[in-house]
């Protein structure tokens, strides 16, 4: 059946919303509860949202961080305390958080699996918290780093089960703007501190000028875990780990109004149920499983590039060396630098919405590319700009470069900001998804790592020059996209494989066809959902005409 259509055929009570067929598709539409309110008159889904919206904080904490970061090297007390940073010196200080999200990314994908998406989170904000505390009573450098260095293992920690629970919580027809709204809340964070330090910038002569932007790093993450106590499990890891009433009940409380009769409910329960159950023999598969066949080496070369286009699109050098660059076409006032950064951070997040709405409206890979186009044509002019105004100085190039970096982060953030995260989420089966995850914010921390450290080496040492590797970069992205990016738009988390796995799907050591999957569902669904062994559905034969 043609999901993007609604059968003309169904008597007219019974015709199906076509912007849920649009959203999941028809099969999930099909039973969906009928309601004739909007989801924000209707309690039990105004309740999940509300409680989503302490998860969708996560991102906050990364960006105050690197606002903050860029925000400091303003402030002459902040570089007087620490030695005038500059080059390495300067690149260690940033670089040092995303090597601690590199170190944390693992056990961080080993505890949500086996401890719960929930006290992973919980776990991450504790040590976001502490590190915080210990960064704004920092006496030296050395201490500085380090607080920064358990930052990034807290934010890991939030970070990488966030996204996952985010996305197995979230009502059906939700799904694809929440997760993609998820990565937006990083720019909440980014206002936060751009605009604390734009205030403290005057406190001259005292180290609480950047001390009380340090501290300030904890308010996200104490909101976040005074709220997160009142967060449900996921019901896929619960249902994953034989809690299946607990899964159920879950569902029918946030999804069907507290109507456990509700057919969308069993639908969930035995959807998740019957792939996880195909999956058994997979249980125990290893990192190198997820490589495995064709699709799975395809669906991670992918999700890696998301990571990478995250971190090597250019964005970097504005996020944490915008003062760099405005100080390199003549704008070195604290007061320009800052307010200019604390601007900038309230558009990235009304952009970054704007995008996130588009998502179910125009799809996901229309966005990819036309971000990608956008980036590189606009740092191609921001190139040229920036090689004029060193032989001229005009300072007419200088505004012209500050319009060239919020059309670029315009572009940036309909697509990246949303999608690095939510894209992945939704390519990676059920047993995939945690481990895969992992693996990108792994490659994630990598790629910024390597990123925060280089840029400030660069641009001290070969200055606007360093601008045309990224149009070189921005150049591949593009031609990857296009050719390599899938359409996820109008799919269910499960039924997304199907897009990479072609018509087979791996089961252990064994390919199944699709049609002997729906057998071992059936097979589920008639034994109460408990477990079925695929041995039970080996010698199974296929009726021609069902494949």
């Amino acid at each position: 059946m043609d999901q993007s259509k609604v059968s003309p055929d169904l008597p007219k009570d019974e015709l199906i919303n076509e912007a849920a067929v649009k959203a999941v598709g028809m099969e999930l539409a099909s039973v969906l509860p009928k309601h004739d309110k909007p989801w924000f008159r209707q309690k039990h889904l105004l309740q999940l949202n509300f409680l989503i919206i302490f998860l969708l904080l996560t991102p906050a904490s990364l960006g105050f961080d690197a606002s903050m970061m860029n925000g400091l090297q303003s402030l002459e007390t902040w570089r007087d305390y620490f030695g005038e940073p500059k080059g390495a010196k300067l690149g260690f200080m940033n670089a040092v958080m995303p090597l601690g999200a590199l170190i944390g990314s693992l056990p961080a994908g080993w505890t949500a699996n086996y401890l719960g998406r929930k006290y992973t989170v919980m776990t991450g904000l504790i040590i976001l918290i502490s590190s915080a505390i210990l960064q704004g009573c920092a006496p030296n450098y050395a201490a500085f780093v380090c607080a920064r260095f358990f930052i990034g293992i807290g934010i890991e920690f939030t970070a990488l089960p966030s996204p996952v629970l985010i996305s197995e919580l979230a009502y059906p027809t939700h799904r694809g703007k929440i997760t993609s709204l998820y990565q937006t809340l990083f720019y909440l964070g980014a206002i936060a501190s751009s605009w604390t330090i734009f205030g403290t910038f005057n406190i001259t002569g005292s180290t609480w000028s950047w001390r009380i932007p340090s501290l300030l790093q904890a308010f996200f993450p104490v909101i976040q875990l005074v709220g997160l106590y009142f967060v449900p499990e996921s019901p896929r890891w619960l249902i994953a780990r034989g809690r299946t009433a607990e899964a159920r009940a879950i569902f029918a409380k946030y999804h069907a109004a507290g109507n456990d009769a509700e057919p969308l409910v069993s639908y969930e329960v035995s959807e998740i149920t019957a792939h996880i159950e195909a999956e058994k023999a997979v249980a125990g598969m290893s990192y190198l499983d997820l490589l495995k066949t064709n699709a799975d080496r395809k669906r991670m070369a992918v999700c890696l590039f998301t990571a990478f286009i995250s971190n090597w699109s250019g964005n970097g050098i504005i996020t944490y060396y915008l003062t760099l660059i405005l100080s390199s076409v003549g704008i070195t006032s604290s007061f320009d630098q800052t307010l200019i950064n604390g601007v900038l951070q309230i558009f990235n997040l009304f952009a970054a919405i704007f995008g996130a709405m588009l998502v179910d409206r125009v799809g996901r890979r229309p966005l990819w590319i036309v971000s990608c186009t956008g980036m590189l044509l606009t740092y191609i002019i921001l190139t040229i700009l920036s090689a004029e105004f060193v032989k001229t100085e005009q300072r007419g190039l200088g505004i012209g470069v500050i319009v060239m970096l919020f059309l670029y982060f315009f572009h940036y953030d309909i697509a990246v900001t949303p999608l690095t995260f939510a894209y992945p989420i939704e390519i990676f089966p059920f047993h995939a998804r945690q481990k895969g995850m992992g693996i990108v914010m792994f490659f994630n921390g990598a790629c910024a790592l390597t990123n925060t450290f280089v840029n400030p080496i660069a641009l001290e040492n070969i200055g606007w020059k360093y601008y045309i590797v990224y149009v070189a970069l921005l150049l591949l992205m593009l031609v990857v996209v296009i050719l390599c990016f899938a359409k996820t738009k109008g799919h269910s988390l499960e039924q997304i494989a199907d897009i990479f796995e072609g018509p087979f799907i791996v089961v252990g050591k064994s390919r199944r066809r699709k049609s002997e999957i729906a057998i071992i569902e059936e097979k589920v669904l008639e034994k109460g959902g408990q477990a079925v062994m695929i041995e039970d559905v080996a010698d199974t034969k296929v009726a021609p005409g069902k494949e």
